[in-house]
Protein backbone atom coordinates (compact mmCIF):
# COMPACT_ATOMS: atom_id res chain seq x y z
CA UNK A 1 0.00 0.00 0.00
CA UNK A 2 0.82 3.49 -0.59
CA UNK A 3 1.13 6.55 1.49
CA UNK A 4 0.94 9.85 -0.25
CA UNK A 5 3.03 13.26 1.13
CA UNK A 6 2.10 16.36 -0.18
CA UNK A 7 3.69 19.83 0.11
CA UNK A 8 5.26 22.61 -1.36
CA UNK A 9 8.77 21.12 -1.26
CA UNK A 10 10.30 24.06 -2.33
CA UNK A 11 13.16 22.99 -1.95
CA UNK A 12 13.07 19.40 -0.55
CA UNK A 13 15.14 18.80 1.95
CA UNK A 14 16.45 15.91 5.30
CA UNK A 15 13.70 16.68 6.96
CA UNK A 16 11.41 15.79 4.43
CA UNK A 17 13.27 12.60 3.73
CA UNK A 18 13.55 11.70 7.06
CA UNK A 19 10.26 11.97 8.63
CA UNK A 20 8.51 9.78 5.48
CA UNK A 21 11.41 7.13 6.35
CA UNK A 22 10.51 6.99 10.44
CA UNK A 23 6.24 6.60 9.14
CA UNK A 24 7.17 3.98 6.29
CA UNK A 25 9.74 2.49 8.64
CA UNK A 26 7.06 2.43 11.73
CA UNK A 27 3.59 1.58 10.09
CA UNK A 28 4.79 -0.64 6.65
CA UNK A 29 3.81 0.91 3.65
CA UNK A 30 5.19 -0.35 0.86
CA UNK A 31 6.22 3.16 -0.70
CA UNK A 32 5.71 6.45 -0.24
CA UNK A 33 4.67 9.03 -3.12
CA UNK A 34 5.75 12.54 -3.16
CA UNK A 35 3.02 14.80 -4.40
CA UNK A 36 4.57 18.42 -5.38
CA UNK A 37 1.52 21.49 -5.39
CA UNK A 38 1.56 23.22 -8.68
CA UNK A 39 0.59 25.81 -6.02
CA UNK A 40 0.14 25.86 -2.80
CA UNK A 41 -3.37 26.82 -1.18
CA UNK A 42 -1.83 28.88 1.71
CA UNK A 43 1.24 30.11 0.55
CA UNK A 44 2.62 32.57 -1.95
CA UNK A 45 3.56 32.09 -5.01
CA UNK A 46 6.56 29.43 -4.58
CA UNK A 47 9.89 30.57 -5.60
CA UNK A 48 11.61 27.75 -7.87
CA UNK A 49 8.93 27.05 -10.60
CA UNK A 50 6.49 23.49 -10.36
CA UNK A 51 9.13 21.76 -13.32
CA UNK A 52 12.51 22.44 -10.83
CA UNK A 53 10.40 21.07 -7.87
CA UNK A 54 9.50 18.07 -9.32
CA UNK A 55 13.09 17.86 -10.89
CA UNK A 56 14.74 17.99 -7.70
CA UNK A 57 12.18 15.64 -5.99
CA UNK A 58 13.42 12.93 -8.93
CA UNK A 59 17.00 13.93 -7.88
CA UNK A 60 16.51 13.62 -4.51
CA UNK A 61 14.19 10.07 -3.79
CA UNK A 62 17.06 7.39 -4.98
CA UNK A 63 15.48 4.60 -2.90
CA UNK A 64 13.14 2.16 -4.06
CA UNK A 65 10.58 3.09 -1.54
CA UNK A 66 10.20 6.54 -3.01
CA UNK A 67 8.30 7.64 -5.85
CA UNK A 68 7.47 11.46 -7.07
CA UNK A 69 3.56 12.15 -8.93
CA UNK A 70 3.32 14.77 -11.39
CA UNK A 71 -0.53 14.61 -10.22
CA UNK A 72 -1.04 17.81 -8.83
CA UNK A 73 1.38 19.98 -11.25
CA UNK A 74 -0.41 18.17 -14.23
CA UNK A 75 -4.15 19.40 -12.92
CA UNK A 76 -2.45 23.17 -12.28
CA UNK A 77 -3.97 25.91 -10.32
CA UNK A 78 -4.60 25.75 -6.72
CA UNK A 79 -3.73 22.25 -5.39
CA UNK A 80 -6.50 21.73 -3.18
CA UNK A 81 -5.76 18.59 -1.28
CA UNK A 82 -9.81 17.37 -1.35
CA UNK A 83 -9.50 17.74 -5.39
CA UNK A 84 -6.08 15.23 -5.14
CA UNK A 85 -8.12 12.81 -2.95
CA UNK A 86 -11.08 12.77 -5.07
CA UNK A 87 -8.31 12.26 -7.97
CA UNK A 88 -6.46 9.12 -6.26
CA UNK A 89 -10.53 7.76 -4.71
CA UNK A 90 -11.36 7.60 -8.40
CA UNK A 91 -8.06 5.98 -9.53
CA UNK A 92 -6.97 3.71 -6.59
CA UNK A 93 -10.82 2.62 -5.86
CA UNK A 94 -10.39 3.47 -2.11
CA UNK A 95 -9.56 5.75 0.27
CA UNK A 96 -5.74 6.71 -0.01
CA UNK A 97 -3.73 7.54 3.35
CA UNK A 98 -2.28 11.11 3.12
CA UNK A 99 0.66 11.92 5.13
CA UNK A 100 0.60 15.17 6.97
CA UNK A 101 2.10 16.97 9.67
CA UNK A 102 0.47 17.82 12.91
CA UNK A 103 0.52 21.37 12.56
CA UNK A 104 -1.31 21.18 9.28
CA UNK A 105 -3.46 18.70 11.11
CA UNK A 106 -4.37 21.16 13.58
CA UNK A 107 -5.82 23.60 10.58
CA UNK A 108 -8.15 21.07 8.77
CA UNK A 109 -11.12 22.55 10.22
CA UNK A 110 -9.88 25.41 7.83
CA UNK A 111 -8.99 23.89 4.30
CA UNK A 112 -11.65 23.58 1.46
CA UNK A 113 -14.20 20.90 1.83
CA UNK A 114 -12.76 19.23 5.15
CA UNK A 115 -16.02 17.15 5.62
CA UNK A 116 -15.73 15.99 1.99
CA UNK A 117 -12.02 15.44 2.42
CA UNK A 118 -12.27 12.98 5.02
CA UNK A 119 -14.86 10.92 3.71
CA UNK A 120 -12.44 10.59 0.37
CA UNK A 121 -9.26 9.78 2.27
CA UNK A 122 -7.71 8.59 5.91
CA UNK A 123 -4.64 11.02 7.29
CA UNK A 124 -1.30 9.60 9.21
CA UNK A 125 -0.29 12.31 10.94
CA UNK A 126 3.42 12.80 11.65
CA UNK A 127 4.18 14.07 16.13
CA UNK A 128 7.78 15.47 15.84
CA UNK A 129 6.06 17.54 18.97
CA UNK A 130 4.14 15.06 21.23
CA UNK A 131 0.53 16.93 20.23
CA UNK A 132 -0.68 13.60 20.14
CA UNK A 133 -2.99 15.05 22.97
CA UNK A 134 -3.91 18.08 21.77
CA UNK A 135 -4.87 15.75 18.00
CA UNK A 136 -7.48 14.02 20.09
CA UNK A 137 -9.23 16.70 21.47
CA UNK A 138 -9.05 19.19 18.24
CA UNK A 139 -10.74 15.87 16.62
CA UNK A 140 -13.24 15.63 19.30
CA UNK A 141 -14.20 19.40 18.86
CA UNK A 142 -14.40 19.39 14.96
CA UNK A 143 -14.27 15.96 13.51
CA UNK A 144 -15.97 13.84 16.41
CA UNK A 145 -17.26 10.72 13.60
CA UNK A 146 -13.38 10.44 13.07
CA UNK A 147 -12.25 7.21 14.26
CA UNK A 148 -8.51 6.86 15.40
CA UNK A 149 -6.89 3.84 13.96
CA UNK A 150 -9.36 3.61 11.19
CA UNK A 151 -10.06 7.20 9.65
CA UNK A 152 -6.60 8.51 11.21
CA UNK A 153 -3.26 7.45 12.36
CA UNK A 154 -0.70 9.23 14.78
CA UNK A 155 2.69 8.02 14.24
CA UNK A 156 5.69 9.65 16.43
CA UNK A 157 8.52 11.13 14.59
CA UNK A 158 11.59 13.12 15.22
CA UNK A 159 12.00 16.55 15.15
CA UNK A 160 14.51 17.99 12.25
CA UNK A 161 14.88 21.12 12.68
CA UNK A 162 15.12 22.15 8.95
CA UNK A 163 12.78 23.85 6.20
CA UNK A 164 12.68 25.20 2.65
CA UNK A 165 12.29 28.70 3.98
CA UNK A 166 15.93 28.15 5.62
CA UNK A 167 17.57 27.20 2.76
CA UNK A 168 16.03 29.40 0.73
CA UNK A 169 17.32 32.43 2.47
CA UNK A 170 21.01 30.57 3.12
CA UNK A 171 21.21 30.30 -0.59
CA UNK A 172 20.39 34.37 -1.26
CA UNK A 173 23.03 34.94 1.47
CA UNK A 174 25.17 32.89 -0.32
CA UNK A 175 26.03 30.61 2.84
CA UNK A 176 26.20 26.37 2.37
CA UNK A 177 23.29 24.42 2.30
CA UNK A 178 25.15 20.92 2.29
CA UNK A 179 23.82 18.51 4.50
CA UNK A 180 20.47 20.10 4.60
CA UNK A 181 19.45 18.52 1.05
CA UNK A 182 20.77 15.80 -0.74
CA UNK A 183 23.76 16.13 -2.78
CA UNK A 184 22.61 16.45 -6.25
CA UNK A 185 19.68 18.73 -5.33
CA UNK A 186 22.16 21.00 -3.72
CA UNK A 187 24.32 20.72 -7.08
CA UNK A 188 20.90 21.23 -9.07
CA UNK A 189 20.36 24.30 -6.80
CA UNK A 190 23.26 26.30 -7.66
CA UNK A 191 23.55 25.14 -11.31
CA UNK A 192 19.74 26.33 -12.30
CA UNK A 193 20.98 29.97 -9.84
CA UNK A 194 17.34 28.91 -7.84
CA UNK A 195 16.47 31.15 -5.02
CA UNK A 196 19.35 33.71 -5.92
CA UNK A 197 16.49 36.71 -5.83
CA UNK A 198 14.61 37.75 -2.52
CA UNK A 199 13.85 35.35 0.17
CA UNK A 200 10.53 34.47 2.04
CA UNK A 201 10.29 35.91 4.90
Amino acid sequence: MKLYFGGSFDPVHVGHLLVARDVLEALGFQKIVFLPAFQAPIKRPHEASPEDRLRMLELALKEPFFEVSDLEIKRGGISYTVDTARELYSTLGERPFLLVGADSFLSLHVWKEPVELLRLARFVVADREGKAKLIKLYVEEYFPFLKEGEDYLLVATRRVDVSSTEIRKRVKEGKSIRWLVPEEVEIYIHEKSLYRGRASP
